[in-house]
């Protein structure tokens, strides 16, 4: 029997650990680091693959792509799916119009500008839900749409109106609004919401441009300053901050965060919705709508449509995070498993959390004897402790050749042609 609670570091009925399952940090749960008090009751996702997404460049939907990776997050559970601009082409137009005929538990989203035609085709296609977007940028409104300060109100608010009489749920979306002050800001929204209640106010770091402190304030601040309207964060990744900063507007209140399958988005991205959902399940313990079992195969059919392939060593969904090929770390993850503690919990999580299937060991130049005696068995063939530490260089000796890892292809030739020479 597993001691699990050895020098005092407890792995029983903790919510850092679940055996086969997860094995993250006991320092995320202390009380001085985890204040959840203003965490909402219900954080909802948000996906943007199918608009934003589609501003990634090279990135192309068609409609019947469209529709399949809008069933696709249906099964993996987000809460919303922004489905696109319906003005922007004949083909998104159709796809709504197919798409708002299926019985969707995620609710389907347009993004409209704040502009009457926009509102109008969203009407006509039966959608109940959309974005309404603008500048609030003073500098842009000004030189990029000739607008004064009341002119940018008037129209977001009239936008909102509009909508709302068409049968919309309306969501005020102004953009821009990191590199704003925060006292702008705070007249801004005042002004409008003199004027109309959105659905909710969503705060977007356009650029990526904000601190994690910055973020945790602004979100304290809107939600004083407009506590009948729900506030949500879209966050790009302009400094790499941008799952910090997510993750900060949900500790200060939003109610809803913003992302994209693989992180898809125009210049530095979106944040990806498999992180998004295994950040907060497990090392906050916010739940979410989420099916993490069906992150792996979604993220591998976003890849193979949007032909984006994700960066080995991404978070999560990345190809690497489950292959091994050093040594002294295979051997560690075999004894922990000897040991009782779980096969799957060395890494933060185990590969069927996402829907993956084990680890995959590679073989290579940092590999150890472990690893070529877990291939000979795979090949059906033996060899003594000495035989193997010399296949083992011959290994390495090949990897370097390769500059890359051996499969167990290339490494049957060279086991029989070893054990062959060897008189077996």
């Amino acid at each position: 029997m597993t001691d699990l609670n050895y020098e005092g570091v407890s792995l029983e009925n903790v919510p850092f650990f679940e055996k086969e399952k997860y094995w993250v940090s006991p320092m995320n749960f202390m009380d001085e680091t985890l204040e959840k008090s203003q965490v909402q009751p219900k954080v909802a996702i948000h996906d943007v693959t199918l608009r934003d997404g589609e501003q990634t460049p090279n990135v192309i939907f068609t409609t019947e792509e469209r529709i399949a990776i809008a069933k696709a997050l249906n099964d993996l559970g987000v809460d919303r799916i922004e489905f696109g601009m319906p003005v922007v082409s004949r083909d998104i137009y159709e796809a709504f119009e197919e798409v708002a005929r299926m019985d969707f538990t995620s609710e389907i989203v347009a993004f409209l500008r704040a502009h009457p035609d926009d509102i109008k085709a969203a009407a006509d296609l039966g959608v109940k839900s959309a974005i309404i977007e603008h500048n609030v940028n003073p500098y842009y409104c000004k030189h990029a749409y000739g607008l004064t300060h009341d002119e940018t109100v008037a129209r977001m608010a009239n936008a909102i109106k509009d909508a709302q009489s068409a049968g919309l749920k309306a969501r005020l979306m102004g953009w821009d609004a990191s590199r704003t002050t925060l006292e702008y800001l705070k007249r801004l929204y005042s002004d409008i919401c003199q004027q109309v209640t959105p659905e909710s106010i969503i705060f977007v770091d356009t650029f990526g441009v904000l601190t994690p402190a910055a973020m945790g304030h602004v979100v304290k601040s809107l939600r004083q300053w407009f506590p009948n309207v729900p506030i949500e964060v879209h966050n790009h990744n302009g400094f790499g901050l941008g799952m910090a900063n997510l993750v900060a507007g949900v500790l200060a209140g939003a109610s809803c965060v913003h992302g994209a399958l693989l992180g898809l988005g125009e210049r530095d991205g979106n944040i990806p919705i498999d992180e998004i959902a295994m950040a907060l399940e497990l090392l906050y313990k916010i739940p979410t709508s989420i099916d993490l079992s069906q992150i792996s195969r979604v993220c591998e059919m976003a890849q193979r449509i949007s032909r984006f392939k994700n960066q080995g060593t991404k978070p999560i969904s990345g190809e690497f995070y489950f292959q091994l090929q050093a040594g002294v770390v295979i051997h560690a993850v075999e004894k922990i498993a000897e040991a009782g503690l779980g096969s799957r919990t060395w890494a933060a999580f185990a590969p069927e959390v996402i829907g993956r299937n084990g680890y995959e060991y590679l073989l290579s130049k940092v590999s150890g004897v472990r690893t070529i005696r877990m291939y000979l068995k795979e090949l059906g063939l033996e060899a003594s402790q000495e035989e193997m530490t010399e296949l083992l260089e011959i290994v390495k000796e090949q990897s370097n050749l390769v500059k890359g890892v051996i499969s167990l292809e290339e490494f049957g030739f060279i086991a029989r042609d070893y054990l062959k020479r060897k008189g077996r």
